[in-house]
């Protein structure tokens, strides 16, 4: 059985909790798209000044699909490739062009990335100037770290090896407050699940950094957009009725669908090539 936020995620960004009644509110003239784009029939977006996007796609073979994102700041680079129509393996890398981490997030925009087979992955997309986002599904939110520490079992670390190598290094550890994994992802790549089943919800742990309460303009309705560092910055959403209430400082913990997106429909985006 799937949870209330499973179900209801896109309450987090103001919506309804129905895709096809949200569809209904749209209007046609605020819908941005390309047609005839290589691979895709059509992709259609509609960009919520609040901070989201929802978008339906369809590629010439016939597969069609639907996303939605929320983004913020442009803060991060990615190397990136779809495992299918608008779902991407984002690899973060820092200014040198290390790994920083590797995650499954939804985009908004799956003409800007090649989509590859599992065993024929070629090159990947560079994308500079990125956003990240975290949709929440089922969070729990703790006032700072010490209420988020009493809530977990730390990793005993007392015999590690370590400790012969790392001076001071502690006799616990805690997973968090900044962590962020993708368990499709091992799924996938260990064989236990095929691309078309893979999910971007991901195991999330988060550090808010600032806090603001936006207006959804097509539903009127509240949502919380949140700054926050999960080890890699993203702009996080949570619903209106989150309590306790986010503040800066607090901590975030549970599951979240990761999101990703170039920036492709929002009015200040510059294409890197032109």
């Amino acid at each position: 059985m799937l949870g209330y936020m499973e179900e209801h995620y896109l309450e987090a960004l103001g919506y309804l909790p129905d895709w096809q009644e949200n569809l209904t509110l749209i209007n046609p003239s605020a819908i941005r798209g390309v047609q005839n784009k290589s691979h895709w029939n059509h992709i259609a977006v509609y960009t919520d000044p609040s901070g989201s996007t929802l978008s339906l796609f369809e590629t010439t073979d016939g597969t069609s699909g639907e996303s939605f994102t929320v983004h913020g700041k442009p803060r991060v680079s990615v190397e990136a490739w779809q495992l299918r129509p608008g779902l991407a393996e984002l690899t973060v890398v820092d200014e040198e062009g290390n790994d920083l981490t590797k995650i499954l997030a939804l985009v908004d925009d799956p003409h800007m990335y090649p989509v590859y087979p599992l065993k024929a992955v070629g090159e990947p997309a560079c994308h500079d100037d990125y956003r990240l986002g975290a949709i929440a599904v089922e969070v729990d939110v703790f006032d700072d770290e010490e209420a988020w520490k009493k809530t977990q079992t730390p990793l005993d670390t007392s015999t590690s090896k370590n400790k012969d190598m790392v001076e001071d290094f502690p006799d616990e550890m805690y997973i968090g407050p900044r962590f962020i994994t993708s368990p499709w992802l091992f799924a996938v790549y260990g064989g236990q699940a095929p691309a078309e089943e893979a999910s971007a919800i991901s195991m999330f742990k988060a550090v808010c950094e600032d806090v603001e309460i936006v207006v959804n303009r097509l539903t009127g309705k509240q949502w919380y957009r949140i700054q926050a560092d999960c080890s890699i910055p993203v702009t996080l959403a949570l619903p209106i009725s989150t309590t306790p209430t986010p503040k800066v400082g607090s901590i975030v913990d549970g599951k979240a669908f990761l999101t990703g997106t170039t920036g492709f429909w929002l009015d200040d985006y510059q294409d890197p090539y032109e």
